[in-house]
């Protein structure tokens, strides 16, 4: 597969982390990328995205975007959409970070940059709670992940 157009921004396509959503325009910083309109269930899957507290969507985008530590967007959950944290060029990958969104991911992993596990933020509240170092401090490179 060369690539997916899956709306009329955005492309999926192979990058050196696998599969991942990726802008075909320049995007401003603050600005919405695209509404997380999907099937809402209660629990988390591998592709879906949290938008509140047991809630959660499966949308065609959103199950494509990666992690990143150095995120370009993020979920707006009031709003149910992904925004833009900065200046986003044509190519670049949309990332967001999952343990800023998630509360508990279905599919936990080890971050291949900095090697922790990725879990979501209530896990990562409860180990900090145990003394292990905070989420900010550990959390200093960049990674992506393919979901």
């Amino acid at each position: 597969m060369k690539y997916l157009r899956i709306a009329p921004h955005f492309v999926v396509k192979m990058g050196i982390q696998g599969l991942g959503v990726f802008a075909t325009k320049n995007f401003k910083r603050g600005k919405t990328l695209f509404k997380l309109n999907g099937e809402v269930i209660n629990h988390p899957t591998r592709t879906s995205i949290q938008i509140v507290k047991n809630k959660h969507v499966e949308n065609i985008i959103g199950g494509y975007v990666n992690h990143s530590c150095k995120p370009s967007a993020k979920v707006n959950r009031r709003k149910k959409t992904f925004v833009s944290l900065r200046n986003i060029d044509k190519g670049d990958e949309i990332t967001f970070d999952y343990n800023k969104n998630e509360d508990v991911l279905a599919c936990p992993f080890r971050c291949r940059c900095c090697g922790r596990k990725i879990v979501g933020r209530k896990k990562l509240a409860l180990k900090s709670k145990r003394g292990k170092r905070s989420y900010s401090a550990q959390h200093q490179s960049h990674h992506i992940h393919t979901r």
